[in-house]
C-alpha cells in the first residue's frame, strides 16, 4: 500500500519512508523537562515558565547550552544548571515513561505496511534506544540517529539526513514527523515533507502543503497519509519485532 501526500485532488507525492522525532512526538518526555527544568530552576530562585523553556525544545545538549546562557542571570553558571537539570530530569525518566497517544498503533500499522522508519532526535542516541525499548517501541524502529551522533543538531537538518541514509532513502522522498520549531526547520532544511504535531510550544510557521503541515494528533496526522488508527489496538504482542540496527 503505497503512501502519499496529496497536494491537491490531481496531484499527490509518493512517500518512501517515515521519520519521527521523539521526545514531544513519540514520548510525553517534553512534560517531564520541562517539569524539571522548572524543578532545577527554583533552586536557583529563578522563576520560570514556558516562555523561557520552549527556544530549547528540540536542540541537543551542545545547542541549547547557548540558549540556556541568553535565558540564565549572567552570575549563573549554564553547564552547572545544565548538570544539575539533567539529573533531575533522569530521575523523572526512571519512572514511568508515557508515550503519546497512537504511537504504539502508528508505528505498529507502517511495519505492517513495511514502510522504513526510523527516529531522528536531539536526544543522545543511547538515551534514545533505551527510551524507545523501555516504552516498546523500538521493535517497531528500524533505525535511530541520536543528537550526539552527528556534527550538528537540530535546526540543522543532519540527524533528519543521517537517518534518511541509514534507510537508503532520499530525503526528498521521506516525511518527517516533528513536534518542535527547530525540529521542523531541521526536517525542512534536510529536503523532507514535514507534518509539526506542537506539544508544548505552538508552530512558528503557517501551513504550506504538501511541504508541511500541522496537526494536533499523530491519529490526524496519520489521515494525512490514508492511514486510520481506529481499528487498530494498541495490544500488539502478535506483531514480530523487526531486526534493531543503530
Amino acid at each position: 500500500m503505497p503512501l502519499s501526500l496529496a497536494k491537491s485532488t490531481s496531484e499527490t507525492h509518493q512517500i518512501k519512508a517515515i521519520i519521527f522525532d521523539m521526545d514531544g512526538l513519540l514520548l510525553d518526555t517534553e512534560t517531564l523537562s520541562f517539569e524539571s527544568f522548572v524543578t532545577t530552576a527554583k533552586r536557583y530562585d529563578i522563576a520560570v515558565g514556558i516562555d523561557h523553556y520552549q527556544d530549547m525544545i528540540g536542540l541537543n545538549a551542545a545547542t541549547g547550552i547557548e540558549t540556556l546562557r541568553r535565558i540564565l542571570p549572567s552570575n549563573i553558571d549554564a553547564v552547572a544548571f545544565k548538570n544539575e537539570w539533567l539529573d533531575v530530569y533522569q530521575e523523572l525518566l526512571a519512572g514511568d515513561v508515557l508515550t503519546k497517544t497512537g504511537a504504539h498503533t502508528f508505528l505498529a500499522r507502517l511495519h505492517e505496511l513495511n514502510v522504513p522508519r526510523a527516529v531522528a532526535t536531539s536526544s543522545s542516541g543511547a538515551k534514545a534506544r533505551r527510551l524507545l525499548q523501555k516504552t516498546g517501541l523500538m521493535r517497531f524502529i528500524q533505525h535511530v540517529t541520536g543528537g550526539d551522533e552527528v556534527n550538528a543538531g537540530k535546526p540543522a537538518p543532519d540527524v533528519y539526513i543521517d537517518a534518511a541514509k541509514k534507510l537508503g532513502i532520499a530525503p526528498k522522498h521521506c516525511l518527517a514527523f516533528e513536534d518542535s520549531n527547530n525540529g521542523a526547520t531541521a526536517a525542512l532544511a534536510a529536503g523532507m515533507w514535514v507534518v509539526q504535531i506542537p506539544d508544548l510550544a505552538p508552530s512558528n510557521r503557517l501551513p504550506n502543503p504538501p511541504d508541511f503541515n500541522i496537526c494536533s494528533s499523530l491519529e490526524e496526522a496519520a489521515s494525512l497519509i490514508g492511514l486510520s488508527l481506529d481499528d487498530h489496538l494498541e495490544t500488539l504482542t502478535n506483531i514480530e519485532p523487526v531486526q534493531i540496527r543503530p
